[in-house]
């Protein structure tokens, strides 16, 4: 009878081995998982990163841009407006030949 004890109790310590090393081997894959993922998401990190600072460096390149074109924009309004100051006059003299 003892010895029908000591074989259940080797059988229990052998499945309590087995599930023991199943569960070691279970971690390693999720600690190996783990530290991929956190590897990805690092990368994805700095990629964002050097994304939002290239979007606010295009940003203020457009900003710029803008701010020129509406300066050139008033400069030729401007140089029109004085170009046609001085075609007003000879438009009435031309009007007054006729």
């Amino acid at each position: 009878m003892q010895l029908d004890n000591f074989e259940k109790l080797e059988e229990k310590i052998v499945q309590v081995v087995d599930l023991i090393s199943h569960l070691k081997q279970e971690n390693e894959e999720i600690s190996s998982s783990y530290r991929k993922l956190t590897e990805e998401i690092h990368g994805f990190e700095t990629v964002a990163k050097s994304r939002a600072t290239e979007a606010e460096l295009y940003k203020h390149e457009l900003s710029s841009r803008e701010r020129d074109f509406i300066k050139r924009k008033e400069e030729v309004k401007e140089r029109l407006e004085k170009l046609l100051e001085r075609l007003a006059p000879l438009e009435g003299s031309e009007e007054e030949g006729r």
